[in-house]
């Protein structure tokens, strides 16, 4: 009976079998068995299968319900966990020390505080409350469920004998509420501390950004695994300090799939896509194979380099890889596509979607048509979101007006603008107020753009002011460009380029005198041109060229070919 299970092929033949030859007192407990083999089967049908069983059992025993119990949470079904319970519990079958840490487990996965609080008093009842693993198991349930970590304190201090794994439970339930003294306490209480207690601490003051104290946790280690080192990485990302990962990520004696991701996300957030390319490149010679995660982030470093061959040679690898393209996958695909310029794909993709698509997921086909000028379809795609009955987020209205500012769909624009608040319960952000008074100055409804502005509720910033700005320049108002130009220096004096833009206005104007005055400032203040920048994609990374830029590592072959080049043409 025990042996290798494949499918539920294998335990329909077993079931015959059991049902052909076996006596009626015998019966019961083959199938008990039975259902043991399916239940605890990580299997989706073979679980099903236990359950159909199950239901033939008239009146099943405690082992029977634990099976049960145990198997739904393997098969993470939590909430079918705690049904089972409850069902046990109505038939007057007594709880024992196997039952309650797995329903204590299901109460966690679901934050269902008061269920648990509720098989505390059944442990009490039962005689289970010096039982070290039930209580344990209720430690971590407070810790997780509980708004504070009194309940867990109380348990933990009426404790008969504490272990290493109980210890372990105080301090990381400390530190999730973020009682980082606290937890500290406890670690310099504990009368061993395991490489578990070491990694929280480091954890603890890394994802608080107390990298001074991280590091020095750390350094005292008497033994480090792969997720020390990844706690560490991770707290210098957090802060943006992407050097020191590196540096750490580049003495780590192994690496994990873990550890790549860390570094190559942390660059992507902060702003080193090119370098994260690299890094993803090193990684497939070092042989470790990305996770879902890592190629999220790479596609995002595509989308932000408008690394279109590279993008596509991870599309194709996901599908050789037969990853699961689930929405955030799904997303990051189609949000690569369309900053590339194929939004064709782009919709190819969404349409290949088989889970339920959600609001991320629409959103980044809505923005990607707006961005490559398809705005009738991006508000058509707004419109079938609706019908589906998936409720628009701020971002999706930031596409859906970016879409009307584009193709100058005024009255569309309003009424989506008046929608947030009146359909959806949203409150309109700077960047929605940015995009609607874009679209009232392209259609040159100044005053309407500038009463806009007055009556926001928060300060314009110079996106807004500058968007007002550049339609003055072109339907030639000085007035307002002079009052707009006041706003400008104040919160960007350095800007040159508002000087720029106020020069051209005067002299559409004819205003040269004007001109003049502005050029003369321009010179007081000294010009400095900001160098061009170039990028190209080249076997699947990304160089990037900034005028007059020699740091390339092969920029003298370049200037010679370019050299070469102007040979010809002359």
């Amino acid at each position: 009976m025990m042996q290798k299970l494949y499918g539920l092929k294998d335990l329909k033949q077993i079931h015959a079998t059991i049902v052909k030859t076996s006596i009626p007192q015998d019966y019961s407990f083959q199938l008990s068995k039975l259902i043991e083999l399916s239940a605890l089967s990580c299997n989706r049908g073979c679980f099903l299968y236990a359950h159909k069983l199950f239901s033939q059992i008239q009146n099943p025993n405690l082992f029977i319900y634990n099976t049960m119990i145990r198997g739904s949470l393997i098969n993470k079904q939590s909430n079918e966990a705690t049904l089972l319970y409850i069902q046990m519990r109505k038939q007057n079958i007594l709880p024992n020390n196997f039952t309650f840490p797995f329903v204590l487990r299901a109460c966690e996965e679901q934050f269902e505080l008061k269920r648990g609080e509720e098989v505390h008093g059944c442990i009490l009842k039962t005689g289970f409350g010096s039982n070290l693993f039930v209580l344990t198991t209720l430690l971590n349930m407070y810790s997780l469920c509980g708004r504070s970590s009194g309940a867990s304190t109380k348990v933990f201090e009426e404790m008969p004998v504490k272990d290493v794994v109980s210890w372990n439970s105080m301090i990381s339930g400390h530190l999730r509420h973020g009682e980082l003294e606290l937890a500290r306490k406890y670690f310099d209480m504990a009368p061993d501390k395991s490489l578990v207690s070491w990694n929280s601490m480091v954890a603890g003051y890394a994802n608080l950004g107390n990298m001074i104290e991280a590091e020095k946790f750390f350094m005292e280690m008497p033994a480090k695994d792969a997720t020390s080192w990844n706690s560490l990485i991770s707290g210098y990302v957090k802060v943006g300090d992407v050097i020191s990962a590196e540096r750490l990520f580049e003495r780590m004696p192994e690496r994990d799939v873990v550890s790549w991701t860390l570094v190559i996300d942390g660059c992507v957030k902060n702003g080193h896509h090119d370098r994260s390319l690299n890094l993803f490149h090193q990684m497939q010679l070092a042989g470790v194979e990305p996770s879902v995660i890592t190629l999220i982030s790479v596609l995002t470093a595509c989308a932000n380099l408008g690394a279109l061959e590279l993008g596509r040679w991870i599309h194709c690898y996901i599908e050789k890889r037969e990853f699961t393209l689930d929405n955030k996958l799904g997303t990051a695909l189609i949000d690569m596509y369309a900053k590339c310029g194929d939004i064709g794909k782009g919709l190819e993709v969404f349409s290949s979607l088989e889970c339920g698509k959600d609001v991320i997921t629409w959103t980044s086909v809505i923005v990607g048509l707006a961005m490559n000028g398809k705005c009738r379809e991006a508000l058509d795609f707004f419109t079938c979101m609706v019908m589906e009955g998936i409720k628009p987020d701020e971002i999706t209205f930031v596409g859906v007006l970016c879409a009307c500012s584009h193709q100058g769909f005024v009255n569309e624009g309003r009424q989506y603008f008046d929608s947030m608040m009146k359909e959806y319960n949203l409150r309109p952000r700077i960047e929605h107020y940015s995009c609607i008074i874009d679209l009232f100055g392209r259609a040159g409804l100044l005053e309407e753009a500038k009463d806009l502005v007055e009556n926001m509720p928060f300060q314009a910033d110079s996106v807004i002011l500058g968007s007002l700005f550049a339609a003055c320049q072109t339907h030639k108002n000085v007035e307002l460009g002079e009052q707009v130009m006041e706003l400008l220096v104040e919160i960007e004096p350095e800007n040159k380029g508002n000087y720029v833009i106020l020069s051209n206005i005067y002299a559409v104007a004819g205003r040269w005198e004007n001109v003049a005055q502005v050029r003369k400032k321009l010179k007081e203040k000294g010009t400095r041109r900001v160098p061009g920048c170039s990028s190209i994609e080249v076997d699947y990374q990304v160089h990037e060229f900034l005028s007059g830029d020699r740091s390339h590592s092969r920029s003298m072959e370049i200037f010679e070919m370019l050299d070469l080049l102007r040979g010809y043409d002359k």
